[in-house]
């Protein structure tokens, strides 16, 4: 311990000289000058006519009107004001981001003239430019920059809060190595349009949703139009610049709660899959301060603004495909969640963790090991058998007694009781209810998913965290009954949500952002299905129906985004319509022939094995589907995983009597669905003796007619999306 606070305090005192190359003081120089003030500074300037520039999927025409070229860097313009006439036209290639596009913007493609324009650039547009037009030295006039002033380009870009990226660090990492396919930026109208060379999807269409909004909307990203990847389901393969192979920390925790961050060092090893790289995109909880940065042992570069989670590292040599580096971070602080650096690819790695605590402190993570005690600090560390991409730990200051209790399949669940938890809180759960009803969702999820993953033995923790495969949070203190939680399944809530991610929680291996949907609703999903089991009668319609209403809140309020799009969609989306997605399958897989749900259980349990076992992607998901099922389901998955909106279902029905029997003839009218919409409907019809029949009928296009019969007797009753089959609005109206 103290070789590791000996070395830190070098490293400490070694920083302000660390990243002192004279190659960091040019880019710290020509960082400042992306931020120049524009107005009465010397450029070129050209009158153009017609001048048509073709980026990627993008074409723009300056049709007439004069060009600024400003911004010098390597004695090329980094920064261009346009002021005449102009037209952006773009067409999205992929159905995903189309519907993405519409579901921000209105409209699926971009197809706009502007009178004003900005742009930030490290490619050949200035060079096209002069190949076309003579340029004169101009300073930019007071009126094209009150211009362009107005229309908030510069702010758009600025490196901000909520920029995943420094774009300034990304638009000189270009510069530095100038190509015709470099970084080039363009704000016109309420329209961004992104190609960055050094980012994992090349290609982003932004949008300002609100006109008074600070930052855009991303709506579209792909990959650059070579990669020729717009399938819906082949989005996901992404060549992320770097990949994780492992991470190794010691860390000194202290403060009032436990959880302060007094030092840490974490060596990240990373896998280089660029042809070629100098520049590292990484990635530091925003509460978190850097001290120093090594690379493979020595000081390197590196630039981060100030609460942001980008940390742009510039190593003193290039790196090339198939090279392992090693980044050292010396760092602290507190108020984080994650604790450790990442990168882009969410690829998990194994994880070997040493932590000091101060004594009397409880500290708690998978794979934890025994605890050691010197000079009044206690050492213990933590190597999880399983990777993860965001590891957690739960920590507090109070002592645990322990009680133990056995599942079903063996498995030794370890309730942790906090003694500063008492029942004098109004909202102490009793430890009856509390281990009982844990035990019970346990239970129950091992006799549909079999034992979780990798795990041997599980610890309850009665504080309010996060959950993890052998870690489970629920809350002992919580007033459940108040708000109205009750109806929606009360304690069994908490219990059963925590407990799922046992089986889909940070154990699993999605490939790319776009599979985050899978992670949020698969745990929403089980734990319904134990509410369903445990509360029998309507509280599992009744969670269902709540959550319809939360999605048709937001589609009222044009939030709704497709799934697919992953972290863009917000999460309330993901966990909502991904629950439904998961109920609306196990409708569709239903055998009315046998009342057999075994089609759909089956699907959920491989789905876990999946997804927990490697990588997986929407692609994998949706053919594990069509294994169960037997048939295709790209009419399923292309509406409610890449697409948004809900159906909203007219019913007009008509009993008839012939010959035969009796009969009911239905004509349905749908809403907010194209042409190619599918999806089939349950349906009951009760007779007079109150015998029910079910049936499932194709739903069709906007319009279509089904016939139910014949019946022995006239039918009583007639239900239309019988246990909520499909995510809708329905009318039904008898004739």
């Amino acid at each position: 311990m103290f070789k590791f606070v000996l070395t830190l305090l070098i490293c400490l005192a070694l920083a302000g000289v660390c990243g002192a190359s004279e190659f960091f003081d040019k880019f710290k120089s020509d960082y400042a000058t992306l931020d120049l003030e524009l107005l009465n500074n010397l450029g070129e300037r050209a009158e153009v006519t017609n001048f048509v520039y073709q980026k990627d999927i993008a074409t723009f025409t300056f049709k007439e009107g004069f060009i600024h070229l400003l911004r010098y860097v390597d004695g090329r313009p980094t920064t261009a004001v346009f002021v005449g006439k102009g037209n952006a036209h773009i067409e999205i290639p992929s159905h995903l981001e189309r519907q993405s596009l519409l579901s921000v913007s209105k409209d699926s493609v971009v197809d706009r003239d502007f009178e004003v324009c900005l742009i930030r650039m490290a490619d050949d547009f200035d060079l096209k430019l002069k190949e076309q037009f003579p340029v004169e030295q101009k300073e930019l006039k007071w009126k094209d920059y009150t211009a362009m002033m107005q229309e908030q380009g510069e702010m758009y870009f600025k490196p901000l809060l909520g920029h995943q990226y420094d774009n300034y660090f990304q638009l000189l990492r270009s510069i530095y190595e100038r190509a015709a396919d470099g970084y080039f930026w363009i704000d016109f109208g309420r329209y961004n349009f992104w190609f960055d060379p050094n980012a994992p999807e090349e290609v982003t269409v932004s949008y300002v949703f609100e006109p008074s909004d600070q930052m855009t909307t991303d709506a579209v990203c792909l990959q650059r139009k070579e990669e020729a990847r717009y399938d819906d389901f082949v989005l996901s393969n992404i060549g992320f610049p770097t990949t994780t192979i492992s991470k190794k920390a010691e860390i000194e925790m202290g403060g009032m709660d436990g959880r302060k961050i007094e030092n840490a060092r974490a060596d990240i090893k990373l896998v280089i899959n660029e042809d070629s790289a100098r520049f590292v995109s990484t990635f530091l909880h925003y509460n978190l301060y850097e001290d120093s940065i090594h690379y493979n042992g020595r000081s390197v570069d590196y630039y981060r603004r100030k609460d942001f989670n980008f940390t742009g590292i510039i190593l003193p040599e290039y790196v090339y495909r198939g090279d392992t580096v090693t980044l050292t971070y010396w760092y602290r602080g507190k108020d984080y969640s994650v604790f450790l650096p990442w990168v882009e690819d969410p690829t998990p790695s194994m994880h070997s963790l040493t932590f000091t605590i101060p004594k009397g402190f409880n500290y708690l993570m998978p794979g934890q090991g025994e605890t050691t005690r010197n000079n009044g600090k206690e050492t213990f560390t933590a190597e999880p058998q399983v990777p993860f991409d965001k590891f957690f730990i739960q920590g507090y200051a109070s002592g645990f007694d322990t009680t133990t209790a056995l599942s079903d399949n063996g498995i030794t669940l370890n309730f942790l009781k906090a003694k500063h938890i008492t029942k004098q809180f109004s909202c102490y759960v009793n430890d009856a209810l509390y281990e009982g009803t844990i035990l019970d969702a346990f239970n129950f999820m091992s006799s549909k998913m079999g034992n979780p993953p990798n795990t041997f033995e599980v610890y309850i923790y009665p504080e309010n965290y996060y959950s993890m495969p052998g870690m489970v949070e629920v809350p002992q203190v919580v007033c459940y009954s108040e708000g109205g939680l009750e109806f929606l399944g009360g304690f069994n809530i908490f219990a059963g949500y925590s407990v799922s991610k046992q089986w889909f929680g940070f154990g699993l291996r999605p490939v790319s952002d776009r599979e985050t949907w899978v992670r949020d609703a698969a745990s929403e999903y089980l734990s319904l299905l134990f509410i369903q089991n445990s509360l029998k009668g309507s509280t599992y319609y009744t969670n269902l129906l709540n959550r319809r209403d939360t999605l048709l809140t937001y589609s009222g309020l044009n939030r709704d985004r497709p799934m697919a799009t992953g972290s863009r969609c917000p999460s309330a989306i993901r966990c909502n319509r991904g629950t439904w997605l998961f109920h609306m399958l196990r409708s569709v897989m239903y055998d009315l022939g046998t009342r057999s749900e075994e089609r759909f259980f089956k699907f959920f349990f491989e789905l876990c094995l999946t997804g927990n076992m490697g990588p997986f992607s929407n692609h994998d998901v949706v053919k594990l589907a069509e294994k169960h099922y037997g048939q295709p389901l790209d009419w399923f998955f292309d509406y409610w995983l890449c697409d948004f909106g809900y159906p909203e279902f007219e019913v007009e029905y008509k009993t008839e009597q012939r010959d035969d029997g009796y009969f009911i003839t239905a004509n349905v009218w749908t809403k907010n669905v194209g042409e190619s919409f599918r999806m089939p409907v349950m349906i009951r019809v009760v007779d007079k003796s109150g015998q029910s029949t079910f049936s499932r009928k194709d739903i069709t296009g906007t319009t279509c007619t089904f016939e139910l019969g014949p019946f022995d007797s006239e039918p009583d009753e007639f239900v239309f999306n019988e246990l909520y089959s499909v995510l809708s609005k329905d009318k039904v109206k008898k004739l």
